[in-house]
């Protein structure tokens, strides 16, 4: 038997608890399934042992080592820092938990405790690594002394766990439609922390989303673009109804809080428009505005303005300005004549924009006074 120290005192990391523990152990095989599809991860529990089962995975000495990792700079895993197991490994033996991997296809066992060290006059954690014929080819982790309470506990940490989940399919991940995934934010599966208010969950593709030093929490920034961005090709796909859409930018609400900003939102700007139109069935050209002073122009000219926020007008911005000139050469109120001062806002309207500011206040003061 061997035995290899680690630089890890006992009271690293004192503020992580047995789900966070085990979320590196998550994190860690479900990143071997991704670098090998056939190298399945699989999650067992029986009579206070919890397995976490790599089919083809096994583990070479040097991965003791912190910052070693096999997963440096892919970025299709959500690891890629090289702590995972041995950090889980030095939680799980704090809270009175047993560590063991079954290195099956080296023919090894590395079992993990805490020792006094005389090197470092401190309590630090060991791998003793002993020979262990085996005809499985499994790398095989198993945490001891784990209640029935605690594995249930783990059920929110990770989508895995789950036997089914309505979602929809999109290039930078997956929409969770479920009621009680609202809110929700993964990666790879894998729950993280996001500080934004969302209407569906999301599960994000690693290569994706990047997240911060602690691997549980990531930047609200990067969260709500892709959540436009998932959220506009499902749209795009008929994958999402239109009236969904609308109603979430209508809402103000941070799912589509970038779709403004993404390149093409024709077919968007023009479902809002749609949507506007069954909602204010007046007879008048309906006309998205986003101030008084749209909202009294395009009220001046016989029109039908409708407030929406920034969002809402941004994206329908180009048919605004359309509809808004069309109203300019055309009002629609000509039931009666028109008097000589709103022949006058007519025109201060259309050419105003080309007079120097001094000019434009002096006719407006002049406008006043008809």
């Amino acid at each position: 038997m061997k035995t290899y120290e680690l630089s890890l005192t006992s009271n690293y990391v004192m503020d992580w608890d047995f789900s966070m523990a085990v979320r590196e152990i998550i994190q860690n095989g479900t990143d071997q399934e991704i670098l090998d599809s056939s190298n399945h991860f699989i999650i067992k529990y029986q009579n206070g042992i919890l397995r976490f089962i790599n089919t083809k995975s096994q583990l070479k000495i040097n991965t003791l080592l912190l910052g070693r990792s096999s997963k440096a700079n892919n970025e299709d895993t959500v690891g890629h820092f090289g702590e995972g197991y041995k950090i889980a490994a030095l939680v799980l033996n704090r809270l009175g938990k047993s560590f063991t991997i079954y290195n099956n296809a080296r023919n090894e066992v590395w079992n993990s405790r805490f020792v006094n060290s005389r090197r470092w006059h401190d309590k630090i954690l060991v791998f003793d690594i002993e020979e262990h014929k085996s005809d499985e080819t499994a790398l095989i982790i198993e945490v001891g002394n784990v209640t029935e309470e605690e594995y249930n506990n783990l059920a929110c940490s990770w989508l895995g766990f789950l036997s089914d989940y309505k979602k929809i399919d999109t290039t930078y991940g997956e929409i969770l439609l479920d009621s009680e995934q609202k809110n929700k934010v993964y990666v790879n599966g894998l729950f993280i922390s996001c500080n934004a208010e969302l209407q569906y969950g999301y599960n994000f593709k690693p290569a994706y989303l990047k997240l911060e030093r602690d691997r549980k929490s990531c930047d609200s920034f990067d969260a709500r673009k892709l959540t436009s961005q998932m959220l506009s090709e499902a749209f795009e796909d008929s994958k999402i109804s239109g009236s969904d859409i609308c109603e979430l930018i209508e809402d103000e609400v941070d799912d589509v809080s970038i779709m403004p900003h993404l390149t093409d939102n024709e077919n968007i700007s023009n479902t809002l428009i749609e949507y506007l139109e069954k909602k204010h069935q007046e007879g008048k050209m309906v006309v998205p505005v986003m101030n008084d002073s749209e909202y009294n122009k395009v009220k001046r000219y016989g029109g039908q303005p409708v407030m929406v926020n920034w969002n809402f007008g941004r994206l329908v911005l180009p048919e605004s300005k359309k509809r808004i000139s069309e109203l300019i050469n055309n009002p629609q109120n000509t039931q009666r004549e028109v008097t000589i001062k709103e022949k006058l806002t007519f025109w201060f309207d259309e050419y105003g924009d080309v007079l120097s500011y001094t000019a434009k206040e002096k006719f407006t003061e002049i406008l006043n006074e008809l």
